[in-house]
């Protein structure tokens, strides 16, 4: 089997896996909604002392929110092995780069980490915006390297910026989680794997742009990203389903 017959077998396999997931989310989830809150100043705001009331600006269902990252992954995953984009993606691996990677990363890690955030209180409507925008950062500055950077004799500025980037929703997140008073096991869970999940992107990106063992193939690193992408998703939901979205 060729190497390009490989890739499209994993993501074949996997779109598929994930596209069932999710089906099952958006079938089987019951209604838990979140809030997502703001503040309004109502008042002259050097006046205005003590806090200012927070109100409900919509509330978000987890079940299709859960549902909707993994479809966009699947999505990428049956896209680049169909007949329509196979060629572009082939194209694209030889010249080490994965633009639909970075495009479908922009919109469902973005969801992930958004998500995330709402399950330990980061619920506020600028917060939300923010973090979501700064993972999107996150990812622009790794098509970015992508995109202008060959293997082995890079330039890691956008690199190390889109490490920034992304440190600050994970910093945001850590702070809500050690200011609860009780924190429920299974957020927990979910922050602490996905933290190491995230963490295992940026090192799969470093070892294959330092060209370090066997990642000196750019298409191991490739195979890395869909393992990675299928594990951190798939675990995400699992863990939020058996916990609170289970009928």
């Amino acid at each position: 089997m060729t190497t390009y017959s490989r890739l499209r077998v994993w993501n074949v396999v996997i779109g598929t896996l994930l596209a069932v997931e999710a089906s099952v989310m958006l079938a089987t989830s019951n209604d838990l909604s979140l809030p997502v809150t703001g503040a309004w100043l109502r008042d002259d705001p050097v006046a205005v002392r003590g806090p200012v009331p927070a109100h409900t600006v919509f509330s978000v269902r987890i079940g299709p929110l859960v549902a909707a990252f993994l479809f966009l992954a699947a999505i990428d995953h049956l896209l680049v092995a169909s007949p329509i984009a196979i060629r572009a993606y082939e194209r694209g691996i030889t010249a080490h780069r994965n633009m639909f990677r970075w495009a479908e990363y922009a919109l469902s890690a973005s969801v992930m980490i958004v998500l995330i955030g709402l399950f330990v209180g980061l619920r506020d409507i600028g917060a939300v915006v923010a973090v979501f925008a700064l993972n999107t950062t996150m990812i622009l500055f790794g098509a970015l390297m992508e995109r202008e950077q060959e293997p082995g004799g890079a330039d890691w500025t956008a690199f190390w910026f889109g490490c920034f980037a992304g440190a600050v929703p994970w910093a945001l997140v850590f702070v809500h989680v050690a200011g609860a008073p009780t924190v429920p096991g299974f957020v927990w869970a979910i922050t602490v794997t996905q933290l190491v999940l995230f963490i295992a992107f940026a090192v799969n990106m470093a070892l294959q742009y330092a060209r370090v063992g066997r990642w000196r193939s750019y298409v191991f690193g490739e195979t890395g990203y869909i393992v990675l992408s299928a594990t951190a998703k798939s675990l995400l939901a699992w863990l939020i389903f058996a916990n609170v979205l289970r009928t």
